[in-house]
This record gives C-alpha cells, sequence and structure tokens, in this order.
C-alpha cells in the first residue's frame, strides 16, 4: 500500500476506532432507585420506574434485574408479568435467538445490561416485583 494511501485510511479509521470506545456498556450499572426499592417496597409499591440493571435469567426458573452495587452484597427485583410493547418482544425474540444459537432453548442462562420501565408491584408474600412495561435498551451478554 501506498504511504498516502495508509495515511488516508488511517484518517478514516481512528475515528471508529475511537467512537467504539466511547460506547462501551457499563458491565454492572449502579442505579440507585433499584437499591433504594428493594430497601423499602412499600414506599415504591404502585410506583412507575425506569431501572438500569443487570438482566439475569435461566429462562426457566428465575428472571430478575439484579443491582450488586447496593449495600450488603447487592439486591433483587424479580420481574413479574412481561408488557406486550415491541420493544418487549424484541428484548426476548433476541434471548431466545441467543438460546437457540446456543442449543439450549430450555436452560439457558443469559445476562444483560438493560434500561426498562415498568410498574413496582408488593406481592401480598413480600415478594417485590417488577412488571415490565418496556425494554429501552438492553445488550446481552454473549
Amino acid at each position: 500500500m501506498k504511504p498516502a494511501c495508509a495515511a488516508f485510511v488511517l484518517t478514516l479509521m481512528l475515528p471508529a476506532c475511537g467512537h467504539r470506545v466511547a460506547t462501551t456498556v457499563e458491565v454492572d450499572p449502579r442505579d440507585e432507585l433499584l437499591c433504594a426499592i428493594a430497601g423499602n417496597p412499600s414506599q415504591h409499591d404502585g410506583e412507575e420506574v425506569v431501572l438500569s440493571a443487570t438482566y439475569i435469567t435461566d429462562n426457566r426458573h428465575f428472571e430478575m434485574l439484579r443491582n450488586s452495587h447496593c449495600g450488603e452484597g447487592g439486591h433483587i427485583l424479580v420481574i413479574g408479568r412481561h408488557g406486550s410493547s415491541d420493544s418487549v418482544k424484541r428484548f426476548y425474540a433476541e434471548q431466545k435467538r441467543i438460546c437457540l444459537k446456543r442449543d439450549a432453548p430450555a436452560v439457558c442462562n443469559t445476562t444483560a445490561v438493560v434500561e426498562v420501565s415498568g410498574r413496582v408491584r408488593l406481592q401480598p408474600e413480600g415478594l417485590v416485583v417488577l412488571d415490565i412495561e418496556e425494554v429501552r435498551s438492553f445488550r446481552f451478554n454473549k
């Protein structure tokens, strides 16, 4: 490659490399609202919220949002109902695609960094759940 051509290619490629670094997703979000909800669920019962968290599931037995930065080792909110919005459908379709690619359609451990909106619901037995209405953004850890 001629030096002038190589310099031109590098000029085009360097901004792309810098952009890639600037858009990395945080591995474990530090959303304090999730900590507050888990710490005092009755205060947030029925509240509409937007949360950034780590989504964790085995695709069969559990589905939850976690913030490991809360005191005492982190807090978890169990996922309740799923809304019927397109964003929720896209999220679960991507999860299914990943599990099928792994050839694990039944039990399939997946995690993702997500931003979701939904309603906090305190169940009679004291379990705190989040009914997801929208998945605003997500990035699965593959």
